[in-house]
C-alpha cells in the first residue's frame, strides 16, 4: 500500500477526520488561520462589490446563497438569483452610481471546520449619477459561511440598517436613524 503525503491524521482529506472535525470547532493555530480566511472572503466581497467584479464575487457564494439586504427590502434565495440583481442594480456597462462598502469590527464565530457565523459594521456611501443623490448608511452585516471543497463561501448575507443619511447634492439634506 502506497502512502498519500497529503493526507495526515489532521488534514481535510483524511475522510476520518473530516467526520470528528464536522463537530467540533478549531482551536489553535488552526482556529486563528480559519479566522483570516473569513476574514479575507468577507474582504474579497466587499472588493468585488465596490469594482462591480461581479464573476469573482459570484464565486464567493454557495450555490444556494440567501440574501437579504436594506433591512428585508431585497431578499434573494440562490446565488443566481442574487448576481442577477447586483448586475442590473449598478448600471450594467456605463455606471449610473457608485458604491463603496467598508467593513470592520468582525465578531466571527466558528461553529465547526465547515460552518461559521459572521457579524460586521458596515459603512456604505452610494453616489447616484443620474439624480445626483447620494446616501451614506451604517448598519450590521450578519453572514453565515461554509466551507466546500477546503474554500469558505457566504452562504447567508444581509444588514440590518442603524443610521442612514441622505443628500440631495443640489442642497436638501435627510438623516433617518433607527
Amino acid at each position: 500500500m502506497k502512502l498519500d503525503p497529503t493526507v495526515t491524521p489532521y488534514n481535510s482529506l483524511n475522510p476520518q477526520y473530516q467526520q470528528e472535525s464536522a463537530m467540533n470547532p478549531p482551536t489553535g493555530l488552526e482556529y486563528l488561520l480559519e479566522l483570516e480566511s473569513i476574514k479575507s472572503l468577507k474582504h474579497r466581497y466587499i472588493r468585488c462589490m465596490t469594482l462591480s467584479l461581479w464573476d469573482e464575487l459570484e464565486s464567493l457564494l454557495t450555490e444556494d446563497a440567501y440574501s437579504a439586504y436594506s433591512d428585508g427590502k431585497y431578499v434573494f434565495e440562490g446565488r443566481a438569483a442574487l448576481m442577477d440583481f447586483l448586475r442590473n442594480q449598478h448600471g450594467g456597462e456605463v455606471p449610473t452610481s457608485l458604491g463603496y462598502w467598508q467593513v470592520g469590527m468582525p465578531e466571527i464565530t466558528l461553529d465547526s471546520h465547515s460552518s461559521a457565523r459572521g457579524l460586521w459594521g458596515m459603512y456604505h456611501y452610494y453616489l447616484d449619477k443620474q439624480n445626483d443623490q447620494q446616501l451614506e448608511m451604517f448598519c450590521y452585516y450578519e453572514d453565515e459561511y461554509r466551507k466546500e471543497d477546503g474554500t469558505w463561501r457566504i452562504s447567508r448575507t444581509g444588514y440590518q440598517r442603524v443610521m442612514e443619511q441622505s443628500l440631495e447634492r443640489n442642497g436638501s439634506f435627510t438623516l433617518n436613524v433607527g
